[in-house]
């Protein structure tokens, strides 16, 4: 009963271990990796207490000041003796002692050499799959990158033009190992991650911790032929949509007839470079210098646009009271309004205690409007002075 009892505490124990590490995400190799360095540890933990009870058993008798006397004096000579350091200020002088001592050197190196193995391994494993894009991230308000074209290439650079080094990334890319060396080579100074993998899948975003991030940013991928390309930026945008705020999706479009496509979805921060492109020509137009202005604006690492949230002291009063404290003050130029539309929350048209027809009502309208989001937000530049500041505001304002 005793063998079989001890098996099944064991067969628990690799159990207990195994549910930790499915926990904290590890993959099957880096299990077996785990479970085989916890046993290894509990097997030289129980070789240094069996070596120092038999030794001290063995040697406790001696007069010499080398004598091991004490159960502890056998613990720091069967440490130091495995750990091949060999201080010498306590060593079995009888015969059976150094019997003992002769095994555990051979028992404790082979072991030790087992146990050195593998923590190297963990981590050897631990950095290539971080090298080919395998591992799971644990980040946090990062900026996670689906897709790549030359776009990628100007504002990792724009980063690094605006002292802004420290954002940390994620790349997910369905790419080779080369191409993330390549890319880690070319912006030393950023913090860069990759994932390797179809961003549309599921289990891609998760490792690229997407529902954790600041901004998820869905380029146009230049490998795919023209007419394919926003097919597959809609399709990553729905994936993402599931585990990162709307509001916080981004996603560059060729053709600007496919925006209406993601709205249905409730996503409303779209870039086409031909509607933008076509917009500042036109602009251009009115005023040669209007181009080369906004350029300067886009690129200069000293001043950007930029929203602040607004004291509540000026809620209800002038627009012109507003825009005089912020640039007297805080030296800010207002340019405008941005209105957010509050939320009407459906728990306070609905109770607990309402019917089963109003709980119905409740669960489709909370669906649907899970299933389909409008754009609440408004944007007035250079509003009337007079123009009253509402709660909901936030204040445009050029650093």
């Amino acid at each position: 009963m005793k063998p079989h009892a001890a098996k099944h505490r064991g067969k628990g124990f690799t159990q207990l271990l195994r549910k930790l590490c499915l926990r904290h995400g590890l993959s099957h190799e880096n299990q077996k990796l785990v479970l085989r360095f916890v046993w290894v540890t509990f097997f030289i933990g129980v070789l240094l207490l069996i070596s120092a009870a038999l030794v001290w058993l063995l040697e406790h008798q001696g007069s010499a000041s080398n004598t091991i006397e004490s159960f502890w004096d056998g613990i720091w000579w069967a440490i130091v003796t495995v750990a091949t350091v060999g201080y010498g200020d306590k060593y079995p002088i009888t015969g059976m002692g150094r019997v003992v001592g002769m095994m555990l050197i051979i028992i404790g190196f082979a072991s030790l050499s087992v146990f050195t193995g593998l923590i190297a391994s963990l981590f050897l494993e631990d950095r290539l799959k971080g090298a080919k894009g395998l591992k799971q991230l644990r980040l946090n308000n990062h900026i996670v990158i689906c897709g790549w074209n030359n776009t990628g290439h100007f504002f990792l650079r724009a980063l690094i033009d605006k002292g802004m080094e420290g954002t940390e990334l994620c790349l997910v890319l369905n790419e080779s190992p080369e191409f993330f060396e390549s890319l880690e080579s070319k912006y030393p100074s950023l913090s860069l991650s990759f994932v390797r993998g179809e961003a549309s899948q599921e289990d891609v975003l998760k490792r690229a911790c997407v529902s954790s991030a600041s901004q998820v940013i869905v380029l146009a991928d230049h490998n795919l032929p023209q007419n394919a390309v926003d097919d597959r930026s809609i399709i990553v945008a729905n994936a993402v949509h599931y585990q990162a705020k709307k509001d916080r999706v981004f996603v560059q479009l060729i053709n600007t007839e496919n925006k209406q496509l993601l709205h249905r979805i409730g996503i409303f921060n779209t870039l086409v470079w031909d509607d933008l492109g076509g917009n500042l020509l036109a602009n251009n137009v009115l005023n040669m210098h209007n181009m080369n202005i906004f350029s300067r604006l886009a690129k200069d690492s000293n001043c950007h646009f930029s929203t602040v949230e607004i004291d509540s002291g000026f809620y209800t009063r002038q627009y012109q009271e507003l825009v005089d404290h912020l640039f007297h003050n805080e030296g800010m130029l207002v340019l405008g309004l941005l209105s957010r539309e509050p939320e009407l929350e459906l728990d306070s048209i609905f109770d607990d205690d309402a019917s089963a027809i109003d709980q119905f009502i409740k669960s489709t309208l909370s669906r649907t409007r899970r299933m389909q989001s409008e754009d609440k937000s408004s944007i007035r530049i250079n509003p009337p002075r007079d123009s009253i500041v509402q709660e909901n505001d936030l204040a445009i304002i050029l650093r």
